[in-house]
């Protein structure tokens, strides 16, 4: 309409009560284009602009989706990278799941509010191109629209403050309630097994009620900004009109040119206001995946190192001290792990000897000492070129949702069926998968969970060696299982004694009875119990039974 309405009064004659700035854009359109002064000719190129508007229109809004995507993407993959460089203190001192709302369900609100925001760009960009026609139309018209908006955003401003509080309340009751949700799934076996689902649910009250608040208070400042932004364009209007025609005096058409532009005006200054508004809504998540990847890449393990990592020695602890909040749990261990060789860790629970571990993973940082690997201190070492060469199997046993294959692979696409088959055999679990339907194709399930404590451990010792690592650690790796299973694994860690070094902690005496070096954990001290140059050979009954 307002395209349209200039051209029908110049053709038609009366361009006499159109401003003359209008007339000279009419004429500069004629001489660019050839087309005659005809409705004819108006037309055609009020149909040719708007479907090159259209065009237009449509490239930028999917340049504007993809854009979403892309920063939505990039901000996933900084989390992720940042998150894997992250210090394991912070994992133990942080609850996961704040991790992973952010990854997941900020990171889209964050991409959604790049969209607020360029959208608010291209409407302030629309709205200085319609102040320029109302400057051409009406200077007093143009004085009066801006005067308009102005009382516009005045009195619309606090509902935008109150989009952004509610923001900010609905981006933490969302991450609170997705961390409890997800230490309730991790917990959902004895929350079930114990009846305790209704004082579990009960927890959850006080978030879901926060989060209902924060969402109707949203709902509520949208609702006050349209129909407020109505009332007063309403108003506008009305005054705008009796100000052309009662008091200047302005003709009719001139008053119907100027007042589709006016509306105009005023329609880009409601959907600024939008735009504003839901960005501040959608401004607390895109904070929070920022602060989240600041205060990871703040907790980032040391990068740098030697990558040259032999094992043709072994590894040493000497007089190391590590404390977990001010409480010594290893004090002034000495130790000697030979290469090539088996040496367990026994004691009982709470004793050190997982936090040992962790220390020679470099998940730890001794507060006093020094751990060796091959006469070079650990900590000059690159902790990734370390732990490539290190193949791990941990107490606390979680297995993706995923096929076994996925499982035992971990993302290494390197690895071929063959590779995966030889690990099944080294972990004694070669004969149960080929059993399954699926076979390797197999889901584990949710953390493993259709698979018994055994399979579970057997899978975990199978990803273990997939690597083919130069240390192998085993946190319990037989707890679960049988005696003649334990039998024959602790028969192939004596084969495998002599291509990996080995670090058992267990409690078991299969394990003692095979061991070449034998250390005794206890109140975060080691003794060393047996030390023999030779490595045993037993047959794999002896060890499980005697």
């Amino acid at each position: 309409m307002s395209a349209m309405l200039p051209a029908l009064l110049a053709v038609s004659g009366e361009s006499g009560v159109l401003p003359p700035a209008f007339k000279v854009v009419i004429d500069t359109t004629l001489a660019v284009t050839g087309l005659p002064a005809t409705i004819g000719g108006f037309t055609i190129a009020v149909v040719l602009m708007l479907v090159l508007r259209t065009i237009l229109l449509g490239l930028a809004l999917t340049y504007a989706g993809f854009s979403i995507a892309n920063v939505s993407t990039r901000l996933r993959e900084d989390l992720l990278n940042a998150m894997f460089d992250t210090k394991w203190r912070y994992f133990v001192d942080h609850r996961a799941g704040r991790i992973a709302n952010t990854i997941s369900v900020d990171a889209t609100r964050a991409g959604h509010a790049y969209l607020e925001s360029a959208k608010f760009v291209s409407a302030v960009i629309q709205g200085i191109g319609y102040l320029a026609f109302a400057m051409m139309a009406s200077f007093k018209f143009a004085v009066a629209g801006g005067i308009a908006g102005a009382i516009i955003v005045l009195g619309m401003g606090k509902l935008i403050a109150v989009s952004r509080r509610a923001g900010k309340r609905q981006t933490k009751s969302t991450s609170q309630l997705v961390t409890l949700v997800a230490d309730a799934l991790n917990n959902i076996k004895p929350i079930k097994s114990m009846a305790r689902t209704v004082p579990f649910i009960a927890m959850f009250a006080a978030n879901l009620q926060a989060l209902n608040k924060s969402i109707k208070l949203q709902v509520l400042s949208n609702q006050g900004l349209d129909r407020g932004n109505d009332i007063l364009v309403a108003v506008m209007i009305g005054a705008g009109f009796f100000l052309a025609v009662g008091v200047w005096e302005i003709t009719l058409a001139s008053v119907t040119v100027v007042g589709i532009i006016a509306y105009q005006s005023i329609s880009v200054v409601r959907r600024l206001q939008r735009f504003l508004q839901r960005g501040a809504e959608l401004e607390a998540s895109y904070h929070a995946v920022h602060e989240m990847s600041a205060k990871l890449t703040r907790e980032a393990e040391r990068a740098g190192g030697a990558q040259d990592i032999t094992l043709d020695d072994g590894c040493a602890f000497d007089h190391v001290t590590f404390a977990h909040e001010d409480r010594p749990t290893v004090e002034n261990v000495s130790l000697f792990i030979p290469s090539g060789k088996i040496t367990v860790l026994q004691g009982p629970s709470g004793a050190g000897k997982t936090t040992i571990v962790d220390l020679l993973l470099g998940l730890h940082e001794p507060a006093s000492g020094h751990i060796m690997v091959d006469n070079r201190p650990l900590d000059q070492l690159s902790l990734k070129a370390w732990r490539s060469h290190i193949g791990y199997v941990p107490q606390e046993l979680s297995l993706l949702h995923a096929s076994l294959r996925d499982n035992i692979a971990l993302g290494n696409t390197a690895l071929t069926d063959e590779d995966i088959t030889e690990a099944l055999r080294l972990a004694d679990a070669e004969d149960f998968v080929n059993s399954l339907p699926d076979g390797l194709d197999s889901n584990a399930g949710e953390m493993g969970g259709r698979l018994s404590g055994g399979q579970r451990q057997r899978i975990a010792l199978a990803r273990a060696l997939v690597g083919r690592p130069k240390l192998l650690i085993l946190d319990e790796v037989t707890s679960a299982l049988d005696p003649e299973t334990e039998a024959s694994i602790c028969s192939n860690a004596l084969d495998l004694a002599g291509e990996f070094t080995i670090i058992a902690i267990t409690h078991r005496p299969a394990w003692s009875k095979i061991a070449d070096r034998l250390y005794k954990v206890d109140n975060g001290s080691a003794t060393e119990i047996r030390a023999t140059g030779k490595r045993r050979r037993r047959s794999a009954e002896t060890p499980a039974h005697g």
